[in-house]
């Protein structure tokens, strides 16, 4: 027998036996609403057809006695027992005509009060939710757990829905006898059905322990009592008993209950043992944690019903209804907690586990009220009098019902699916669909966006992400941070291509090697299901949890898996292609290689013919010749180069200097070898290099190392000239203390002094600028450093015929620098254009301008400008544009070298012949301190 037969099989017959569970159900609930409504009297059927009078109530009914034989109710004979119970309860009163004795009597008939017991309705609905949870299990679950449980709760419907039934009201007709019987039969079983669960759950006790063999004993002591029972009350204890009499039967009956109810002490606390045994020693942590749900359903819903009724009850006392249905209600505990354990903790499937109750319940209302309807109809519209008919009607209003509970079912489902998932419903079923248009993309990437969003979506999905077969690894299609890299096919195990999906887990070793799995995890990623085409592997699909870190339910994972399985095609289709694709683009890769080889060469390439003609340049070559690539070809070489002959593979390296378009030199090193790759021999490969960078560092290097020559020269100069100096100022100091402050030559002997310092203060800044130390920057105020400038060449302005304007915001400008030589920069630029002004007079303005982080100082003249050719040089040392009139050349590199120091910038804005100079230096402000 298969597998899939197997579970057909068992799946029809728990079916089946819910069916008869809730076709006695209804009948026992049926009968027990009847009594609520009490007739306030007992009949009997007598032989020939009678109803006697066998207890009526004297406060409700004080005119019957015992022994009345009952002739017409509402003036109408009645045929039966139940009959003339119904027609009792129809009216409020009634006229009854009995005969008592040998005088026919008319009596008044008045229907007792409704007496509504809420407890058993209570109960009845516990034992629907026990038949559902039963179903619910045993369609999830296949394992052998599963069954026995599901057993357990059809037989906990029946202990809920057909107890609680007064016997005396249960024994006036066969259906009340078998509907006793039944009750009884499910009292006895129900303990060692609970045994036997404990025994085989979480895990299979009995076959660690060699108990298999004595479970089948458990239910004999029930089995021996049920068929005493059975004889007692089918056949009055003809067969196992001896034909008792009456009294003697109802003594046997009493004496069975004490048994019975021995017997269900024993059971409970074997169960209890066991359940607190194995929750204590001999489970793994799982396999505890649902032991201890069980655990607490069962003392959640047993200590209230037992400390709040059943004691009470035992001891005689009784209280007030509320108090019984608050020990009832506690009960529905027991069935809750017991499938939570058995399910394995799915609490993420809480929403479709009430999809499915209010499906189930809505189902099984429209059953009965559309049973009830079509019941009503035919009780209404046939005579009492047509039994048969009544019957074949009733049974062919169950079949409709029956037929039209599956269709009723589906259309339930659906709109309540509508109504759980709202927004999302529509992508969802569209999810359901999309694998079979998946097949007509062909690009692996669009297609794994489109279903890797969809599916996002659908779920609302955290993340997700396809691992695609690529040789030996699986490979993301999705960039992750941090990167997962390649993961081998067996990630998890072997095993996982087999399986439906695979729950990713993050637990490791401290300072363990994160395995692919466990990076996954770390990634966020909570499942992997495996996607394969005919055995083939063609990759995995990781997602995580919904938004909010909520699990995937089995209506989620269901729909996963097949879309996945729809979509596996679709994606190795597409895979195939990919690398088909990969190839083809690999081909031409390397087809474009040898030609993009030489393109791509910073050096220029030409391949010349026998005649010294350009057969093909590269891009490079082109760009020297200043020409285009196509223009070259079929040209000599002598034309486009500067050669008088073409150069040889013997000639070696060839040397070549040539101007572009701009006017700019560059040097070219020419080499010259022969084509090897052609068997046509008058072909040569010519290379040609720009080295003018080369050259101009090398002429760099050559600068720097005269200067530093200089450096060293004017070091030695400056060491020698401070002494000189040093003697001038103290002369002018000592003239100073013996010259009246009235006398003219006083103020000339001040400037003498000034005059000296400063050279002094130059020398030292000549002496460490050849040195190369560094600045000690202090606030300097522009404005006022700039007017002491402006003074100190006063009298060469005025010897020029120079007029002088500052321009200068009304706040302090304060840089970061040396007072000296920013003053030494200053003076040089002023000298230098006053002397640019030099016999034709002129105006030299200056513009202090202040932006968020720098402070610009302009300084303009009007003299005749620098020409062109010298003004990318104007900066060098020793170059100057008055040589003829003593000039040495230092004053703009020394003043360009301090500025650059002081982190600024020292620029010659424009320079053009007839529009003077301008130069601009720029250093950093100083912020002022609130």
């Amino acid at each position: 027998m298969t597998p899939t037969f197997r579970r057909k099989a068992t799946l029809s017959l728990a079916i089946a036996l819910a069916a008869a569970t809730l076709l006695t159900a209804g009948v026992s609930f049926k009968r027990k609403l009847a009594t609520f409504q009490t007739a306030g009297l007992i009949l009997r059927e007598a032989p020939a057809e009678q109803l006697l009078v066998a207890t009526a109530d004297p406060a409700l009914h004080p005119q019957l006695r015992r022994g009345d034989r009952v002739l017409l109710i509402g003036g109408n004979t009645v045929s039966g027992l139940q009959q003339a119970l119904e027609t009792l309860r129809a009216q409020p009163s009634t006229e009854v005509v009995v005969m008592r004795g040998d005088e026919a009597l008319t009596l008044g008939y008045v229907r007792p009060p409704l007496e509504i017991d809420y407890s058993y309705l209570i109960q009845a609905v516990i034992g629907g939710i026990y038949l559902f949870i039963g179903l619910y299990t045993i369609l999830k679950e296949e394992r052998r757990q599963s069954l026995v449980f599901y057993f357990w709760c059809l037989v906990s419907t029946s202990f809920y829905v057909l107890v609680s039934t007064p016997a005396n009201q249960l024994l006036v007709d066969s259906t009340g006898r078998a509907l006793y019987v039944l009750e009884e039969a499910v009292r006895l079983v129900l303990p060692a059905l609970t045994l036997h669960f404990f025994i085989t759950f979480p895990k299979e006790l009995a076959s660690r322990h060699r108990v298999a063999r004595l479970v089948p004993f458990l239910y004999l002591p029930s089995a021996i009592l049920i068929a005493l029972q059975s004889d007692l009350i089918f056949n009055r204890g003809q067969w196992l008993f001896g034909s008792p009499r009456g009294r003697e039967i109802a003594t046997i009956i009493q004496q069975l209950d004490r048994v019975e109810l021995f017997l269900f002490v024993v059971f409970a606390f074997a169960a209890g043992g066991l359940l607190l045994g194995r929750l204590h020693w001999g489970e793994e942590a799982e396999g505890k944690r649902q032991l201890a749900w069980i655990a607490i359903g069962m003392a959640g819903g047993y200590l209230p019903f037992l400390v709040l009724y059943l004691i009470p009850w035992s001891l005689g006392l009784h209280g007030p209804p509320a108090l019984e249905i608050l020990a009832v209600l506690p009960l529905a505990m027991v069935p809750l907690t017991f499938a939570y354990a058995i399910l394995r903790y799915r609490l993420w499937d809480i929403s479709v586990i009430a999809r499915d109750v209010a499906t189930y319940t809505l189902t099984l209302l429209f059953g009965l009220l559309g049973f009830t309807f079509l019941e009503i109809l035919v009780q209404r519209g046939i005579p009492a009098s047509e039994g048969l008919t009544r019957n074949i009607l009733s049974l062919a209003a169950v079949l409709v019902m029956g037929g039209l509970l599956v269709p009723a079912r589906q259309g339930i489902s659906s709109t309540l699916e509508r109504v759980q998932y709202r927004h999302s419903f529509a992508k969802r079923r569209t999810l359901a669909h999309l694998g079979r248009e998946l097949l007509h993309d062909r690009d692996l990437a669009s297609l794994s966006n489109k279903l890797l969003l969809r599916l996002e979506e659908a779920l609302s999905l955290e993340r997700a992400n396809l691992l695609v077969s690529e040789e030996e690894h699986l490979v993301p299609l999705r960039q992750e941070q941090p990167d997962l890299g390649e993961i081998l096919p067996d990630f998890l195990d072997t095993g996982f291509w087999q399986d439906e999906y695979r729950q990713l887990s993050g637990v490791a070793l401290p300072d363990a090697i994160a395995s692919p799995a466990q990076r996954l995890f770390m990634q966020g990623y909570r499942y992997a299901f495996p996607l394969s085409v005919r055995g083939r592997r063609v990759g995995a699909l990781v997602c995580s949890h919904r938004f909010g870190d909520v699990p995937l339910s089995s209506d989620d994972l269901d729909l996963v898996r097949q879309f996945m399985n729809q979509a596996s095609l679709a994606i190795e289709n597409a895979h195939l292609l990919d690398r088909l694709q990969n190839q083809l683009r690999e081909v031409r890769r390397l087809k474009q290689y040898n030609e993009g080889i030489i393109e791509a060469s910073p050096a220029g390439i030409a391949v010349l013919d026998g005649m010294g003609r350009v057969v093909s340049a590269n891009i490079a070559f082109a760009a020297l010749c200043g020409a285009e690539t196509g223009a070259l070809r079929r040209k000599k070489l002598l034309e486009i180069l500067p050669l008088t002959t073409v150069p040889r593979p013997s000639d070696g390296l060839v040397d070549l200097s040539i101007e572009d378009e701009q006017g700019k030199v560059r040097s070219l090193q020419i080499s010259v070898a022969a084509f090897s790759g052609s068997p046509a021999s008058d072909l040569s490969v010519l290379v040609a290099n720009d080295i003018t960078e080369r050259v101009a560092m090398e002429l760099a290097l050559k600068e720097k190392d005269r200067l530093a020559a200089l450096g060293v020269m004017a070091a030695g100069i400056a060491h020698e000239v401070n002494t000189p100096i040093t003697g001038i100022s103290s002369y002018a100091q000592m003239l100073i203390q013996d010259t009246d402050p009235d006398d003219p030559r006083y103020s000339l002997l001040r400037k003498v002094e000034r005059q000296s310092f400063r050279a002094s203060r130059i020398v030292n800044s000549l002496l460490s600028l050849a040195r190369d130390q560094e600045i000690d920057l202090e606030p300097v105020d522009l404005h006022e450093l700039i007017e002491e400038s402006l003074e100190l060449v006063q009298e060469q302005m005025q010897t020029n015929r120079v007029e002088a304007e500052l321009r200068a915001p009304e706040a302090a400008s304060v840089v970061a620098g040396s007072d000296d030589q920013l003053q030494q920069v200053f003076t040089n630029l002023f000298l230098n254009a006053i002397e640019a002004m030099k016999g034709e007079g002129g105006r030299l303005r200056v513009d202090i301008e202040e932006d968020d982080d720098f402070v610009n100082v302009i300084v303009r003249d009007s003299g005749p400008g620098i020409a062109s050719a010298e003004r990318e040089r104007i900066f060098e040392p020793f170059f100057s544009t008055k040589q003829s009139s003593g000039g040495s050349g230092l004053g703009l590199s020394i003043s360009h070298e301090i500025i650059r120091r002081h982190g600024g910038e020292l620029q010659l804005e424009n320079g053009e012949v007839a529009e003077g100079c301008r130069f601009r230096v720029k250093l950093r402000r100083v912020q002022s301190q609130a």
